[in-house]
C-alpha cells in the first residue's frame, strides 16, 4: 500500500499533540522507583489472549516493526500481530504491551472500552483488528483518532504508550541500545554511569576560552 495513509494518521497524532503527551508520560514512567519499572510484567503461560494479541496489533499500527516472535524483555508476540510493513523494530517489539499491562500507567480499566471502540470500526472493514491487512488496520485508527469520535482520547493514550515504549524503554533498568530496540532504531546509546569516553563530537565547539580555562 501507499504509505500517504500511515503518514495521516502520524500527522494526526502529532496535530494533537500525542507525542508531546507521550514524552511528559515517559519521563514521569522513567522519574519512578527503578524498583517499580524494574519489575517483570508476567507473561501469559501459553500464548498470548486475543485483547494482548489485538493491543500489539494496534501498538504495531502506531510504531510498525518487523516480524520477530519475541519481545526485548523476552515476552511472547502474537504470529498476526506484526503486519510486517517495517524492516526495523517497532512498538510491539520494544514491549507495549507490557508498558500497558503496567499498573502505574492505570491502561487496564481502560482497555476494555478502547477495544470494543476497536473492534466495532474493524467489523464494517473485513473482521476483528487482529485479522485485517495493514491498510484496514491504518483506516480503522484512523476513524477512532477522528474527532468526531467521543472516545478517542482513549485512542490517544493507546498511541501514547506505543511511543512510551519505543522511545523510552521504561521497563528496561538503566537501558542500553544493546538491550532497547528503540533505542538501537533512534541511535541513542543509552545509560553510561561513567559517560562515554571515547566519544568526540570531531569537530571543535569553541575557540573561546575564559581567564581560568573554563566555558563562560
Amino acid at each position: 500500500m501507499s504509505t500517504r495513509s500511515h503518514d495521516d494518521l502520524v500527522a494526526l497524532l502529532s496535530r494533537r499533540q500525542v507525542l508531546a503527551r507521550a514524552s511528559t508520560l515517559a519521563l514521569g514512567l522513567v522519574a519512578l522507583p527503578p524498583v517499580s519499572l524494574s519489575l517483570p510484567i508476567s507473561p501469559p503461560s501459553t500464548g498470548l489472549s486475543l485483547s494482548d494479541a489485538t493491543l500489539q496489533a494496534f501498538a504495531d499500527t502506531m510504531l510498525p516493526g518487523c516480524r520477530v516472535d519475541r519481545t526485548d524483555l523476552g515476552n511472547p508476540i502474537d504470529p498476526l500481530a506484526i503486519a510486517g510493513v517495517d524492516p526495523l523494530p517497532g512498538a510491539v517489539q520494544a514491549d507495549a504491551l507490557a508498558v500497558s499491562h503496567h499498573p502505574e500507567v492505570g491502561f487496564d480499566p481502560l482497555a476494555p472500552g478502547f477495544l470494543s471502540d476497536l473492534e466495532a470500526r474493524s467489523l464494517p472493514r473485513g473482521g476483528d483488528f487482529l485479522h485485517l491487512d495493514f491498510a484496514s488496520r491504518v483506516q480503522v485508527c484512523l476513524d477512532g483518532l477522528d474527532f468526531s469520535n467521543p472516545s478517542r482520547t482513549l485512542w490517544e493514550l493507546g498511541a501514547a504508550i506505543a511511543f512510551i515504549a519505543f522511545c523510552a524503554a521504561p521497563l528496561i533498568r538503566n537501558a542500553t541500545a544493546s538491550e532497547a530496540c528503540g533505542y538501537r532504531v533512534m541511535g541513542l546509546p543509552g545509560v553510561a554511569p561513567n559517560g562515554y569516553g571515547d566519544y568526540s563530537y570531531g569537530l571543535q565547539l569553541s575557540t573561546e576560552r575564559t581567564p581560568a580555562g573554563s566555558l563562560p
